[in-house]
């Protein structure tokens, strides 16, 4: 009996799923999909968007915070940091080391743009989709946060009042 609850615990294990309850009527006790943790946030954005006709940047940039500045933060070559991201990445040309060329945020053409695209090509020009785990691995963000993205990009990509659109400081 103990062998067989080691057993079904490995084979849950192996099979990358999880499994919940018992067996049913037909004695499968096949994996569930696992939930993103992640679509969580989406409920939040969505109460934050509430009924605006476009997702107001400070939710693009709640999505930066939750996924993006570990790697693209204070120094890093694309700074999406609370305050200068605006600035960084609506009109800016791609980075040098992102051999595709291009523009960061077109506003209106959401698949013009390179950021917009990085969030949801699985082979995007030059590297890999982003965002990236701890160990460089692509973990792509849920369709709810790239459709706020796509959404506010297609509105034209309006900034948040009082948001620089020149790289300088908040009220500044």
């Amino acid at each position: 009996m103990v062998l067989a609850g080691i057993a079904a615990v490995l084979a849950a294990c192996n099979s990358g799923g999880v499994r919940a309850g018992g067996p049913d009527a037909a004695g499968d006790t096949g994996p569930v999909d696992r939930v993103d943790p992640r679509m969580v946030l989406c409920d939040r954005y969505r109460a934050q968007i509430g009924a605006a006709p476009a997702p107001p940047f400070d939710v693009v940039q709640q999505i930066f915070d939750d996924n993006c500045t570990g790697c693209h933060g204070t120094g890093a070559l694309m700074d999406l940091s609370r305050g200068i991201s605006y600035a960084h990445i609506v009109d800016h040309a791609v980075p040098p080391i992102e051999s595709c060329g291009g523009t960061l945020v077109v506003p209106g053409a959401p698949a013009s743009s390179y950021l917009y695209q990085k969030l949801t090509l699985s082979h995007p020009c030059a590297g890999g989709q982003m965002p990236l785990d701890e160990l460089f691995t692509s973990q792509p963000l849920p369709d709810c946060m790239t459709s706020i993205v796509r959404d506010w990009i297609q509105a034209g990509a309006q900034p948040q009042p009082g948001e620089p659109t020149d790289g300088a400081a908040p009220g500044g």
